[in-house]
């Protein structure tokens, strides 16, 4: 098996797209098979990045390169087609007029849905511009929307024998003979949100990654037929404070995004460890056995944490730039995965603890850093910076990770809920344009997981980690929140285990099986590594599509006896 490149070639694609319109080599056409692919003329860049996957998926499989056809008329009249668009483009429709039903299977898809079908007309009168009455064997490759069309043209490159995981393709060695494969395949996601939240805190995630790296992964997304990419941000003290997120006032925050007073963070460098999780720090040069030269720097780790070391006393100059480094990066990945259709995420633990640096400062201003006003002030700068620093269409808060080990006591609850009201002001105050979510370790308090579905606004999405490092089910609590999306979250890994294989993929059918069951509208996988978990990333996205023929009983069971263990005698 022979990997594809990961990032590069959809990257480069879609910025040819988006610059040349859909435009292709023609010089190379005069040596290519007589199967033509059509493109509607008015493509979206999502349309034009389908048609041309489909061309790359089938040229990796059959060695052949398709031609492009763009437009309604002049289309090659007896070679072979397949039409990749969205369902309501004249060329989709002038292709289905003639069967009743096929027209209404195709005009019924809703946003994200896809339908994939062969079609062998017989016509008794042309159907194209220049075309004279004859059989014709097309394949229609169409979506609801953009998006369900590039889904559509990812699932027929799996019908050619591609395999997509997280970290890159996989395509067969042995090639395959080009023909219209006979297809009738209509797809509808059992969950509205589907996608993976990469944790920072370990060098084995995202900690390491740079913007290319984000790129790749948020690439491969759109193939697994995901749409969803979130990232959680430690907060002071243990690992953190880490740079994703922000922490100031409004007045802190210049008109371009960039930040004038911070506070020293970090990602991890095998120069920064502070020993946190047993990592102790290294200068990659005193690596042995030639490993020295692999790295360019002794601080190895993301480009944006060069020069950052020690970053426990960064000036106040370096500390606002490594800020605005991650806001870069996070920017040019964010605006990336909107092309692609996926919604992007971050988020802080609540209460919201504030750095020691921005809490001298509210007092050099006669301000009391615990008082409600003060924290919707910080909450609204926060949220001011992250609107002109990069795209985001949700902001969570994580519950803390002690509520899972432990029972918080009712002052604890209150702050959390005083922080969710304080943040919703601010939210309302500067207009965010982005939705509030809630997450964590648990879904609620222990004496009523469903507490928060009673005090937040129903547009506020819920979630949760599962419990015990993802061997507990998922949280039954799901199955009491009405009227407002939820999603689960797995464990496509856990964190003691990762200089280990974790093959998880059957507990992913588990949990998946169980979201669905109780009603979560989103599935998401929490990680830290990529190309080990390929059998569980591919587990998880295939069962965010499809469960059918599961045995009805997994689920029931599974939640049953997994109930009872965690109750105990």
């Amino acid at each position: 098996m022979r990997k594809g490149i990961r990032f590069l070639t959809p990257a480069v694609l879609c910025i040819l797209l988006a610059s040349t319109g859909c435009s292709v080599n023609r010089g190379s056409e005069a040596k290519v098979s007589a199967v033509t692919i059509v493109s509607p003329s008015d493509a979206t860049t999502a349309e034009c990045l389908a048609a041309q996957e489909v061309r790359r998926y089938v040229y990796l499989r059959t060695g052949q390169l398709l031609p492009i056809a763009h437009g309604d008329k002049n289309l090659p009249s007896k070679t072979p087609l397949i039409v990749v668009g969205q369902k309501d483009h004249p060329v989709i429709r002038r292709l289905t007029e003639k069967n009743a039903e096929l027209a209404s299977s195709a005009g019924s898809l809703e946003s994200q849905q896809y339908l994939i079908k062969t079609i062998v007309s017989r016509a008794s009168s042309p159907r194209f511009e220049g075309e004279t009455p004859s059989t014709r064997q097309a394949l229609l490759i169409t979506g609801g929307d953009s998006i369900g069309t590039l889904y559509a043209a990812y699932r027929f490159a799996e019908h050619l024998g591609v395999r997509f995981y997280m970290h890159g393709d996989t395509i067969p060695d042995k090639r395959i003979a080009l023909k219209i494969p006979d297809l009738d395949e209509k797809g509808k996601p059992l969950f509205d949100m589907r996608g993976i939240q990469p944790f920072h805190d370990f060098p084995e995630g995202p900690d390491w990654w740079n913007t290319d790296d984000y790129k790749a992964i948020i690439a491969q997304l759109p193939k697994l037929r995901m749409n969803f990419f979130g990232l959680h941000t430690y907060p002071q003290g243990g690992v953190g404070p880490e740079p994703t997120v922000w922490i100031g006032l409004p007045g802190d925050v210049s008109e371009d995004g960039t930040v004038k007073f911070s506070y020293p963070s970090r990602h991890f460098t095998t120069a920064n460890v502070t020993g946190a999780w047993g990592y102790k720090p290294a200068e990659t040069s005193d690596y042995t056995f030639g490993a020295a030269q692999i790295f360019e720097r002794d601080d190895y780790g993301p480009d944006y944490m060069t020069g950052m070391n020690p970053w426990t006393k960064l000036r106040r100059e370096k500390a606002n730039e490594l800020f605005n480094r991650m806001g870069g990066t996070l920017k040019e990945a964010f605006e990336y995965a909107h092309v692609l259709g996926i919604k992007t995420c971050v988020g802080t633990e609540t209460p919201l603890i504030i750095p020691d640096a921005v809490k001298e400062r509210i007092k050099s201003m006669g301000k009391d850093p615990s008082d409600p006003a003060v924290v919707q002030e910080l909450y609204e700068g926060m949220f001011r910076r992250i609107a002109k620093a990069y795209p985001l269409d949700y902001y969570w808060f994580w519950t803390p990770e002690g509520w899972t080990w432990g029972n918080p006591k009712d002052e604890q609850i209150e702050a959390t809920l005083a922080d969710f009201r304080a943040a919703i002001a601010a939210s309302n105050q500067v207009n965010a344009p982005f939705t509030l979510a809630t997450c964590g370790w648990v879904l609620g308090p222990p004496k009523d997981r469903a507490l928060f579905d009673n005090s937040l606004p129903k547009e506020m999405p819920m979630s949760c980690i599962n419990r015990n490092v993802g061997f507990a089910p998922v949280e039954p609590g799901f199955a009491n929140i009405t009227g407002r999306h939820q999603w689960a979250i797995p464990w496509l890994e856990d964190d003691p285990a990762l200089i280990i294989p974790q093959l998880w993929a059957g507990r992913m059918r588990r949990d998946a099986a169980d979201a669905l069951a109780y009603g979560c509208t989103g599935l998401l996988g929490i990680h830290w590594r990529t190309r080990i978990l390929g059998p569980n990333v591919s587990a998880l996205a295939h069962a965010a599509w499809q469960q059918k023929n599961w045995n009805p009983d997994f689920g029931k069971k599974n939640r049953s006896a997994q109930a009872k263990a965690l109750r105990g005698p």
